[in-house]
């Protein structure tokens, strides 16, 4: 039988144990927090990404502008050499590009699934995207950004895969669902 003392110092204990548990909780979810990373939009794209969140083919194309940002700002890094801090500022521009593709990708399979019409905004994405991964191997090899590179490269990669697939798929669907064409189905919220 197992016992328990009962003494004087259990109220310590009945108020140590539930900060402990507090303290483990609060730990876990800022590292669960951190894992999956800061936003990498500002606030104005944040802001231009909700107005458009019943217009498919502008949200689309507003994704392709900040990916399209931050490979310029990968571009103009790779060719300036005496950058303070670049291969940070280099990995830190890549994760942001991948996390960007990861929310296109998912903004993609959301409106392809309410059969939004995607087909203006995937006529200028497919290639768009096609030019990326020579942009993504830019810059010379370096231990601080390879990792974040391959992951970019691997993102770019599955979004030119999906928008050439997609396009395909939406011009087979509203060929067929000629009264569907245009619309935007109901879109991410």
């Amino acid at each position: 039988m197992l016992h328990l003392d009962r003494g004087p110092d259990m109220k310590l204990h009945r108020l140590f144990l539930p900060s402990v548990t507090l303290l483990i909780v609060a730990a876990s979810t800022t590292l669960a927090l951190a894992q999956q990373g800061s936003d990498p939009l500002n606030n104005d794209e944040i802001e231009a990404v909700r107005e458009a969140r019943d217009q498919p083919n502008e949200r689309i194309k507003l994704y392709m502008k900040f990916i399209d940002d931050r490979i310029a700002a990968i571009k103009d890094l790779a060719s300036e050499p005496n950058v303070n801090d670049r291969p940070a500022l280099i990995r830190a521009k890549l994760e942001e590009f991948t996390r960007l593709s990861d929310e296109l990708q998912d903004n993609l399979d959301t409106f392809d699934s309410e059969h939004a019409d995607l087909r203006k905004a995937l006529k200028d994405l497919v290639p768009d995207s096609a030019k990326w991964p020579d942009v993504l191997r830019k810059p010379a090899a370096n231990a601080g950004y390879d990792f974040a590179r391959k992951t970019a490269l691997e993102a770019a990669q599955s979004t030119i895969d999906q928008t050439k697939k997609m396009m395909e798929d939406q011009e087979k669907y509203f060929a067929v669902h000629k009264d569907e064409r245009g619309k935007n189905g109901t879109g991410p919220t």
